[in-house]
């Protein structure tokens, strides 16, 4: 009886240890092989139109990260920012100012296709200044900002990618007299410039 149970229990631990040392044999299946990662870099700026409220905006500002790339996956780290170049008229006379930025996660299928699509998400934070052109007196709010956007883009040479594409803005409220989260929440179109390589 004794040597049965214990041909049960050494049966049971060699089970046991083939378990485990197969797990260590065995890679974990990923969309981005980070040991044999190609690691590049980029950078450029961006020219959005959109709205606040139902006033037109032009916007610029940049983005730059680091790219991770396996085969025909692309994945992007990395920040952006944006502000008004335009001030807005607003509240019979006043004027209004706008910017945010954030960190970004993007993601980019066979970027090295000559027309390949993009996908980033930003998360970030931005600020709305309200000017008084009587008094300047100025009232300043903040907001969180998640912005998804999404660009068809072409290689023009190794080491330059032309975009145009469009974005949706989701901000928070602002807390600023006649301004809430529905008027910032708006969606953009744009085109960007990114110098660098993968």
């Amino acid at each position: 009886m004794r040597s049965l149970l214990t041909n049960y229990l050494s049966a049971a631990v060699l089970v046991f240890a083939s378990g485990i040392l197969a797990t260590q044999v065995v890679a974990k299946e990923s969309l981005i092989d980070m040991d044999n990662a190609r690691v590049g870099g980029f950078g450029g700026p961006l020219f959005k139109v959109s709205q606040i409220q139902n006033e037109q905006t032009f916007e610029i500002g940049g983005m730059g990260g680091a790219t991770f790339t396996t085969g025909k996956h692309s994945i992007m780290l990395g920040g952006g920012g944006y502000g008004l170049v335009n001030e807005l008229g607003w509240n019979n006379g006043d004027k209004l100012d706008m910017g945010y930025g954030g960190l970004m996660l993007g993601y980019t299928y066979d970027p090295e296709a000559l027309v390949h699509v993009d996908t980033t998400l930003l998360l970030g934070a931005g600020g709305v200044t309200t000017i008084d052109t009587d008094t300047d007196i100025s009232d300043t709010g903040s907001f969180l900002i998640t912005e998804l956007s999404a660009a068809v883009e072409v290689n023009l040479t190794e080491f330059l990618e032309i975009g145009v594409g469009g974005a949706y803005r989701l901000a928070s409220d602002p807390s600023l007299p006649g301004l809430n989260s529905n008027d910032l929440s708006k969606p953009s179109v744009f085109i960007s410039f990114q110098f660098g390589s993968l």
